[in-house]
């Protein structure tokens, strides 16, 4: 087959960039514009990730790339990036400080984007399903298109029933504490959330149970939306992430798949809250660090035992905890303790004398305390007032709030 002659027709006729591969490796962009360092060339290792001859891949900034591969021999095709909207200058800022550019050339990105026509999530699922077609004849829906690239650690139910935790006795308890590990992205406990046994159901919202999980991903997306916004995540990025999920539950008619779906994004919404606790950039140092702390949230934590933890030398693991979110490891392992006990106080009945003991206290009054030194009140007024609509306040400390 002549891929050079494919990709160039396929450039052309979507308007969109694409790249051929030949054993691996880049051989050639087409499209009529250019702009450098190439977003799919940086984003290569993911999206070749998955081993399919067809498949899409979506950044954090919900731009969509497609992957073909030859089923007769070593070649490849990358199609994109492609937004489902035109790229504003707000957006474009986002990308290129995600990509570690100049922010001074967002007019040259959006002016990048422009030429390159946006499409609905759906549409570009299709394209990628007729090109697979000519290219390998697998005859391939957007459905299970969609369900080649979903994938989460938690297992999946063997039938139509709702996983709830032995700890949830109906459904309201089970959304305050999933809403709580949301918003204090708390993604290790979202994931055992679904490694729980069977013990109640949610509401009927639909007839069938194709059409309820659907329904349950939605009325999900709006509540966790809400949650991680008051986490510290941005609304435009939280709307966007709500509506990804959303258009792909709707393009789902597989129940095991939606199920599955509902998992993955109850992780990632924790997971970029978990993002913002970090600091803001996602550190991998500050997140070890965080998941050291939460993993002994019931004893003291010194210094030294994380730089055993993250294998570095504890001088030089200080000072770049300092540089990176601008307080002490001390300091970061009080503001990560206070967050938990907010949580604690808004989802559970625990006394604030339990909740020193969780916590790794030796005393009520010095939990209060130092409680009442990071979040502005007493424990027993906080829960008195009632969960606040704005994020944490403990972490303004290191301006995320």
């Amino acid at each position: 087959m002549d891929y050079d002659y494919l990709a160039q027709s396929l450039a052309a006729l979507a308007g969109v960039p694409v790249r051929l591969y030949t054993d691996g490796k880049f051989e050639r962009l087409y499209h009529h514009t250019r702009f450098k360092p190439d977003l799919a060339i940086m984003e290569e290792s993911n999206i070749f990730q998955n081993p399919g001859n067809v498949s899409y891949y979506m950044d954090e900034n919900f731009l969509y790339y497609g992957l073909f591969r030859s089923a007769k021999d070593n070649a490849a095709l990358v199609m994109g990036p492609v937004a489902q909207a035109p790229v504003d200058r707000t957006l474009a800022v986002k990308i290129l400080r995600a990509m570690g550019e100049s922010v001074g050339r967002a007019g040259e990105l959006a002016d990048y984007f422009a030429a390159i026509p946006s499409y609905p999530m759906r549409n570009f699922l299709q394209i990628l399903c007729t090109v697979n077609y000519f290219l390998n004849g697998e005859q391939m829906d957007v459905g299970r298109l969609l369900l080649t690239a979903e994938n989460v650690s938690a297992p999946l139910p063997d039938a139509p029933e709702r996983q709830l935790p032995r700890t949830a006795h109906n459904t309201d308890e089970l959304e305050a504490l999933m809403l709580s590990y949301v918003e204090h992205g708390r993604v290790d406990e979202i994931q055992k959330l679904f490694q729980l046994p069977v013990a109640g159901r949610a509401g009927t919202m639909a007839a069938d149970a194709l059409r309820q999980e659907k329904n349950l991903v939605i009325c999900t997306a709006t509540l966790v939306t809400r949650a991680a916004i008051r986490g510290g995540l941005d609304k435009a990025t939280a709307f966007s992430l709500s509506d990804s999920y959303i258009q792909r539950a709707e393009l789902l008619d597989d129940y095991t798949g939606l199920v599955q779906l509902n998992a993955r994004m109850l992780e990632e919404f924790a997971r970029r809250v978990a993002d913002i606790r970090c600091g803001g950039g996602g550190s991998s140092l500050i997140g070890a660090v965080r998941e050291y702390i939460l993993l002994h949230l019931d004893g003291a934590i010194t210094t030294q035992d994380l730089s055993r933890a993250v294998g570095m030398n504890r001088t030089y693991l200080c000072k770049r905890v300092q540089e990176e979110i601008g307080m002490t490891i001390n300091h970061y392992v009080t503001t990560v303790k206070m967050d938990e006990a907010r949580r604690l106080l808004e989802v559970t009945k625990k006394s604030p004398a339990e909740i020193a003991g969780v916590l790794g206290y030796s005393s009520q009054s010095y939990f209060q305390r130092v409680f009442k030194k990071v979040v502005g009140v007493t424990p027993g007024k906080y829960r008195a007032d009632g969960k606040p609509d704005g994020p944490a306040s403990g972490f303004d400390l290191i301006g995320v709030g």
